[in-house]
């Protein structure tokens, strides 16, 4: 079968199209035909080696964690999958999972969904990994009826999910972008868009009930005078620093950080599911790539200046 490979660590340099072995199935697996995959930034992180230490030194390893596809054969041993099922999910490529970017994949059915109703398999391979950690934060900052919302990076990968998940719990949005997204920013259904180019984020003095940081560019201290009582600062920011800043905000009698991080629970899954079959919620995408770009694809992901997801057809 065709696969996006690395055989060593590095750069861009280290990407191969090539034929290697159709996976085996093994009991307890399920053999997908990959149709769609999609790009987040871990993928480029993996293929430079920053989680070696998860992913191991066995090459060849494909990359690719966000899929759609067909199950072919099923292991599966709770049998909750059968052959020819449409199906969406997350490879767990930290684990040694094989990846998605390859013709077919054998993977294990915990982060293996049946297609949701109204989806496509193309739309479907967009939402795992960026609405399961857009969906995680904003469970933490309570109920959204009628309360006031600033996302910040509101047409980003996993922005763009987050400000319509707000828009359809309820919420009021005041979306920051760039100028060239302030209309993609009002369809995803923002009341209020501020332009990060001609205008200071916080210029109008506003308060908010809630920050979602989905650009992980501010800080706790940056926006707290920006919150109502009882406010709430969510970041998708990672690493030490944020962590005890989130430990210790639990010390501010007038607001609260939490972190924003992917959690792949069937509850999530399904509360996802419900937002994108009955409120409407999808992925933004401007063109899929075809299976033979994926290293356009990847360059553009590290380089940044894409709206949205990064989307690929495996299977025309």
């Amino acid at each position: 079968m065709k696969a996006w490979i690395i055989n060593r660590y590095g750069g861009q340099e280290v990407l191969e199209f090539s034929n290697i072995e159709k996976p085996e199935i093994k009991v307890g697996k399920i053999l997908v035909e990959v149709h769609s995959v999609s790009l987040n930034p871990y993928d480029y992180k993996i293929r430079n080696g920053i989680a070696k230490i998860m992913t191991g030194n066995k090459f060849p390893i494909v990359l690719g964690g966000d899929f759609a596809g067909v199950v072919v054969e099923s292991k599966d041993k709770k049998g909750s999958f059968t052959p020819g099922q449409e199906v969406y999910g997350f490879a767990n490529i930290f684990f040694r999972e094989q990846g998605a970017l390859a013709e077919f994949t054998s993977i294990s059915p915990k982060y293996v969904r049946l297609l949701p109703k109204n989806v496509s398999l193309l739309n479907a391979c967009a939402i795992p990994s960026a609405g399961l950690t857009a969906l995680n934060g904003l469970q933490k900052c309570g109920d959204y009826k009628n309360k006031k919302v600033l996302i910040n990076g509101a047409t980003g990968g996993i922005g763009h999910l987050a400000t319509q998940i707000v828009v359809a719990k309820g919420g009021i949005v005041t979306a920051v972008c760039s100028t060239k997204n302030v209309e993609l920013a009002k369809e995803l259904g923002a009341s209020k868009v501020i332009d990060y180019n001609t205008n200071n984020i916080f210029d109008d003095n506003d308060l908010y009930d809630v920050i979602y940081d989905a650009a992980a560019k501010l800080t706790y201290s940056q926006v707290k005078k920006h919150l109502n009582k009882s406010g709430t600062y969510c970041t998708t920011q990672e690493g030490i620093k944020v962590n005890a800043q989130s430990i210790l905000s639990v010390f501010n009698s007038r607001s609260s950080m939490s972190l924003s991080s992917f959690r792949g629970k069937m509850e999530d899954f399904e509360e996802l599911e419900t937002l994108m079959s009955s409120n409407g919620v999808k992925p933004y995408f401007k063109n899929a790539f075809t299976f033979d770009e994926v290293d356009k694809a990847f360059e553009l992901l590290e380089n940044g200046g894409f709206i949205g997801k990064l989307v690929i057809k495996v299977k025309e």
